[in-house]
Parts: structure tokens; sequence; C-alpha cells
């Protein structure tokens, strides 16, 4: 089997959506939701699963604590690790860390990662044809205390598009389809174009992922929600 490239699969932002006029409604999951994705090479070959799943959740701080875990194709584990996504007054936010591939993740498993920003932000009340400008992060990895891994994301800026229905194993949800850059710098620079396809109170039901050029590189899908 084939791997899709590093940096070219992202990780879903497995509770995000944008034109939801209260983000509450996203991120005050219960323990035990979870969210479980298939990731498909261009050549519809199965690469790996990723299953999202809500660990905690603070009221104080309108804040869900999410792990990650990917596995491969013979459904070994090759990451697991958390971020958090939170409700403020402007919006949700998210770490962008939870933006990095399952090719990337795999290979940085067991080193304590950070990001260093405020998040990506996908504002309350966004109607098609609305711009979410581009946002920042510095990436750090540790072993041991030690700094082995330094690395630069950029996404955006966020296009706002049309409502569409879609279909997956999961079921049937209208969706609101948004398009954006991914940058990532580690000695060079990669730029990658995402078309995802969000479904109010669920999440992302649908990634495509293109090179600069337009070139199809893969997909992934929701294949089970699970609301605790």
């Amino acid at each position: 089997m084939r791997k899709l490239p590093v940096t070219l699969l992202l990780i879903l932002l497995a509770t995000g959506l944008a034109a939801q006029d209260d983000c509450r409604a996203v991120v005050n999951y219960r323990p035990g939701s979870a969210w479980t994705y298939q990731w498909y090479g261009a050549n519809e070959k199965v690469t790996y699963q990723t299953i999202h799943r809500v660990v905690d959740y603070d009221a104080g701080d309108q804040r869900s604590n999410l792990e990650l875990l990917i596995l491969n194709a013979f459904q070994d584990t090759v990451y697991r690790g958390q971020y958090a996504v939170r409700c403020k007054p402007e919006g949700l936010y998210q770490d962008l860390l939870a933006k990095l591939t399952p090719d990337m993740l795999s290979s940085l498993e067991g080193l304590a990662l950070r990001a260093e920003d405020q998040g990506w932000l996908l504002p309350r009340g966004a109607h098609p044809g609305d711009t979410i400008p581009q946002s920042y992060s510095r990436i750090t990895g540790y072993d041991q205390n030690v700094l082995v891994l330094e690395l630069s994301l950029a996404v955006g800026p966020v296009v706002i598009l049309a409502q569409e229905d879609l279909s997956t194993p999961a079921g049937g949800f209208s969706c609101v389809a948004m398009t954006y850059e991914l940058l990532i710098t580690q000695i060079v620079q990669k730029s990658f174009r995402l078309r995802d396809w969000f479904s109010p109170g669920v999440g992302v039901i649908r990634r495509e992922v293109f090179d600069r050029r337009g070139n199809f590189f893969g997909y992934c899908e929701l294949i089970n929600y699970k609301k605790a």
C-alpha cells in the first residue's frame, strides 16, 4: 500500500464548525463523544484511520479536551496525543497543532509537542462569501526537555463557500463548505489547498487535499459519530 506523502493530509478539526451562532453547541460534548474518520489516497486505497474522543470538558473555560488516536491500515496505533478546542465570545478556537498530518504525527510519537499561538478562529455567524484571516503557529517538539523539532504553520485565509448536502457511512449531513491554504515550513515551505465540509453540531464530514497546482492527493470522511 502506498502512503500519502508527509504533510499532505491534515488532522481533522473534529469539533470545528462554520456558520454556527453559538460555538458552545460544538464544544460542550460529554466525555466519551467520538468521531471516526477514514483516510484514503488518490488511488482510493485506505491509508489511516483517525479517532477523536472527548476526554474532559471544562465548563468554566468553555473548553473541551480531545484525545487523537491514529491507526495505520493494519489498525496499529502510530500516534496518540491530545488537543483542545475553546469557545470564546468571538467564536471557536482550536490549536493549530491539530492541523498536522497523520504521516507527520506518526513520526512524532513520543515527543512533547507545543503550539505557540492563540489558535485558529472560526468566527460566530460566518456566512458564504466571508473570509477568515490567516492564522500562524510555531510548533516545537521536545524529547526529555531537549528541543528536537521546530515547525511553522500558516492556515488560511479561509473562504466560506455555499451550503451542500453530503452522504457518508456515518449518515447524511447538511454542510457548510470552505476552502483554504496550509503552509508548512520545516527548512523548506510546502503549500497545499484544502476543501472542508462542516455540519452544524457535528463537525468535519469530509476533507479533500490538493497541491498548489490542483493535483488531488486524497481525502477523508466521517464513518462513525458517537455523541455521549
